[in-house]
């Protein structure tokens, strides 16, 4: 930076000529005069603070003056200007010199302050959010610039909650180790953003010499004041994370110290939120210089008007050769003051300007402390979808969120990174999720209290989507589904139970343990139900099981199957017809009793090959009450006793036995034999 009247570090105004002025933009240049002003937060990355007082040759309203941008210029003819804004005015009253005011005036960057902000960034890196804030700030493109060399990564989700643009940007600008400062011009100022010195500028009139004060008139700015200082920091930088992405790796990255100043011990720090071994290093580098920059400083007081943060300087001429040398500006407090010479008209007998600068080595590294905040507590949202009828999951079963603070315009299902859900139970392919559904209600917490780190804790009830347990129902437990599953337990004193169903109970399982008697109902009221076991399926019943089918009834075994009672009968019984069906044999025993079939109209035996009765011990009969018996055969047609009895065919008096020795008699009122031919031979024939 070149300041031109100043450029050699020369004083050649007089005493009585007024050394600095304000302008406030909309007002004559003319109308205020200086008496005496203080600054402090001049600093990289500060938003400095000047409390000025003026004088005016007539009264000004108050409330025309605040918010409108003004310079303090602390040179004759309106060099070395700080520009800025007015926040704050106080009418003194009119004196002897005129109106006197108090202005209290601050950086172009303190509008940004002045409100707060709940908004969420996702996919950007923290130069392209800190742009997007300061371009919706009010800023211009022209009015900034970031001058930028690292690279910084993208991260997955930035949130500003409740805090100003101001400590947005101050907050996010450090975390990454970039700082600001402000370049001054005539026209204005412009905010321009670093993530190292290298191209910071030098201050444009050489080195200051180092000069004690004697009181005696100087015709040069010099620093007359220096002070080294040296402070016991940690040693070195120890970083840790977590990142549910790589759960397998651990993630841990050190800083080495850059400098020989001693320190002692490790700052840990975890969850310092990043995602790999890569921006680990990163950050730990960035966290590591922050240290070194504070472990020597320099206090530096001169009456150099032109110095300012960002600025480096050059020392000479100090006894103590070490203090010689390239310095950076970081900070410094203005301090003006020219009563006397509006009360006398002369020369004030003490400095009119003097300033106290904080100043690092030139080639360390500087980078801003970062501003730690961390947030402890929970934040309601609501669960978001892009479209479709069921819940909006990624493959990893993430839910996507807008949260309640948040006032973005992102577009449904786009409000945040997906965010996973706090779960009962998990595992190795194992644990348990009920999906929730867009325009749930949910309450989310954020982990190691950074809220760019959200994690699901549950569901919160509310009118729109009610408890399905109130004060109508408070006895039961009750798991519902979106689509109407549901599993009930009721607790009531007597009335306990438990129900399984579908929607609209269509299908169900109830187990009620009623006081008055227990049951158990397993039903599919339009569907088909089916048992299975790979092994053994027992169904006991301690007293009556009954199986009604409303079609068929079909038991399809795949060895042997068997039907026992222990004390009473087995009966079939059926509306129509009885089929027994074997592939083979069908065996019929009765082992103490009796066999009886029994029909109303016909029995009929229908035999593919032979038919055979069997009577071991005693008789055969067979009766018609009212009817035929007729035995008739294709083939052959025998009747064969086995010696132990007569054959006998009897009716009406006749008869035709056989007996037990093989002899026939034919006996009958009546004998007719008709053939074409008779023939009959024996041994002897005996004729009565």
């Amino acid at each position: 930076m070149h300041i031109p009247s100043l450029a050699a570090g020369k004083i050649d105004a007089p005493a009585n000529r007024s050394q600095f002025a304000c302008s406030v933009r909309g007002i004559p240049d003319e109308t205020f005069s200086v008496r005496s002003f203080s600054g402090k937060g001049h600093a990289l990355g500060g938003d400095y603070r000047f409390r000025i007082e003026l004088l005016a040759s007539s009264a000004i309203d108050t409330t025309y003056i605040i918010g409108r941008p003004a310079a303090l210029h602390l040179a004759p003819g309106g060099e070395v200007p700080i520009h800025g804004v007015i926040l704050e005015v106080a009418y003194g009253g009119a004196g002897a010199n005129g109106h006197e005011y108090q202005v209290e005036f601050a950086s172009p960057l303190a509008p940004l302050g002045m409100g707060r902000r709940h908004r969420v960034f996702l996919g950007k890196t923290a130069p392209k959010i800190i742009e997007e804030v300061l371009l919706g700030g009010g800023f211009a493109a022209g009015d900034f610039e970031l001058r930028l060399k690292e690279n910084h990564p993208a991260r997955e989700f930035t949130v500003q909650f409740d805090e100003s643009d101001l400590a947005f940007i101050k907050r996010l600008a450090a975390g990454a180790g970039i700082f600001f400062r402000f370049e001054v011009g005539s026209s204005g100022s412009r905010l321009l953003f670093h993530d190292g010195v290298g191209d910071l500028p030098h201050l444009g009139s050489g080195p200051l010499r180092f000069q004690l004060q004697t009181g005696a008139v100087r015709d040069e700015e010099t620093i007359f004041a220096f002070t080294p200082r040296a402070r016991l920091l940690s040693q070195k930088v120890e970083l840790r994370d977590y990142n549910d992405q790589t759960p397998e790796v651990v993630l841990e990255a050190y800083g080495s110290p850059g400098t020989a100043v001693a320190g002692a011990g490790t700052d840990y720090r975890f969850g310092e939120h990043f995602r790999d071994m890569a921006e680990g290093a990163a950050l730990a580098r960035i966290r590591q210089q922050a240290l070194d920059c504070q472990r020597e400083t320099f206090v530096a007081e001169s009456d150099c008007r032109g110095l300012s943060p960002g600025l480096r300087i050059t020392l000479t001429g100090h006894p103590e050769s070490g203090n010689n040398g390239d310095y950076l500006v970081v900070d410094v407090e203005h301090a003006g003051e020219q009563g006397a010479a509006f009360a006398y008209g002369g020369s004030p007998g003490r400095m009119t300007y003097r300033n106290k600068a904080l100043l690092v080595r030139d080639g360390v590294a500087y980078r801003p402390v970062p501003i730690p905040r961390r947030l402890h507590g929970t934040y309601t949202a609501r669960i978001e979808s892009s479209g479709g009828e069921y819940a909006f999951l990624d493959e990893q079963g993430r839910y996507r969120i807008r949260a309640d603070f948040d006032l973005g315009d992102a577009q449904k299902g786009s409000a945040s990174h997906p965010v996973r859900l706090m779960q009962p139970a998990g595992g190795d392919n194992c644990g348990l999720h009920f999906p929730l559904h867009p325009g749930t209600e949910v309450v989310f917490t954020c982990i190691n209290g950074d809220i760019d780190r959200p994690i699901l804790l549950g569901v919160l009830a509310n009118p729109d989507t009610p408890s399905p347990v109130t004060s109508a129902n408070s006895s039961e437990n009750i798991l519902r589904t979106k689509g109407g599953n549901e599993l009930l337990m009721d607790d009531r004193r007597g009335k306990e139970k438990v129900e399984l169903f579908t929607a609209e109970r269509k299908n169900l399982l109830a187990l009620d343990a009623d006081s008055e008697g227990h049951r158990v109902r397993l039903a599919s009221e339009e569907g088909t139900m089916e048992l299975f076991a790979a092994k053994t399926l027992l169904l006991d019943s301690g007293e009556t099981q009954t199986v009604e089918a409303g079609g068929d009834h079909i038991v399809t075994v795949e060895n042997a199957q068997r039907l026992m009672t222990k004390n009473k009968e087995i009966e079939l019984q059926a509306a129509t017809d009885i089929l027994l069906k074997a592939g083979e044999n069908i065996l019929m025993q009765a082992e103490g009793g009796e066999i009886s079939l029994m029909a109303g109209e016909n029995l009929l035996l229908d035999v593919g090959e032979t038919f055979s009765v069997e009577v071991r011990n005693r008789n055969l009969e067979i009766l018609a009450d009212q009817g035929n018996i007729s035995i008739r055969a294709a083939g052959a047609l025998s009747i064969l006793g086995q010696g132990g009895g007569t054959i006998h065919l009897g009716q009406g008096g006749g008869a035709i036995e056989i007996s037990a020795e093989g002899d026939l008699t034919i006996d009958a009122p009546r004998v007719e034999i008709n053939g074409q031919s008779i023939g009959i031979k024996g041994a002897s024939l005996v004729n009565n």
